[in-house]
């Protein structure tokens, strides 16, 4: 079976810095949880970027659902596979829940009725439907993530990397982000988590730990 990514050879370097990551031979599944570990300035987030096209290795290939990222553009990427940001407010900038939800439809020029479905069971599905017409500047921590993790679903992403997602989440929306993994997972969609939430690490026992050090990965 195709990797959903995979990662050979890769070299990354940060202009005239010292930081180099190697990546030799790293596949993602779908189906899969990968939980990303390591200490600061490893390289997790690093890797995470080079796995969805934002970076681009300086020797090496990443592979996404068997083609070379390298002819791919970030529209089609991000049409296979979301990024969830530390802080999801980097990835809302339009005025209301349900503008957000239906702005690259609309600016795509697709079939409003059956866009606008998709968006609705999407947000009744993350418990967002009641705050539609809300402005996003004014939702909790926990409900700017749902929503972000909703526009990357209505683009019809079928791996996410998700960075950090636990952080300032107090309890009870930590209980909700474990529920929407393992959703995800039982849809057989592809997931890798960058953490060090003892946690998170421990609810998640039984996923696949890659371990980054120095920049070198450890799957």
């Amino acid at each position: 079976m195709t990797a959903a990514i995979a990662l050979s050879d890769l070299v990354f370097r940060y202009g005239r810095g010292n930081f180099i990551l190697s990546c030799p031979h790293l596949p993602f599944a779908q189906g899969e949880l990968s939980l990303i570990t390591g200490p600061n300035g490893s390289g997790k987030t690093t890797l995470s970027k080079l796995m969805c096209g934002i970076l681009r290795p300086a020797q090496g290939e990443v592979r996404l659902f068997g083609r070379s990222a390298a002819t791919l553009s970030l529209g089609e990427i991000g049409g296979q596979i979301g990024y969830l940001f530390q802080d999801p407010s980097r990835q809302l900038f339009a005025g209301t829940v349900w503008k957000e939800m239906t702005f690259a439809s609309d600016l795509l020029g697709e079939e409003q009725t059956s866009s606008a479905e998709k968006a609705l069971e999407l947000l009744e599905r993350f418990g967002l439907a009641a705050l539609k017409e809300r402005s996003v500047y004014y939702l909790s921590g926990g409900e700017k993530q749902r929503l972000a993790i909703c526009t990357i679903l209505m683009g019809g992403a079928k791996f996410l990397i998700l960075d950090e997602p636990t952080v300032g989440l107090d309890r009870k929306n930590r209980e909700i982000l474990y529920g929407i993994l393992d959703d995800l997972l039982a849809e057989g969609r592809g997931l890798a988590v960058i953490t060090h939430e003892n946690e998170l690490i421990e609810r998640f026992s039984r996923a696949r730990l890659i371990k980054l050090e120095n920049g070198q990965v450890t799957p």
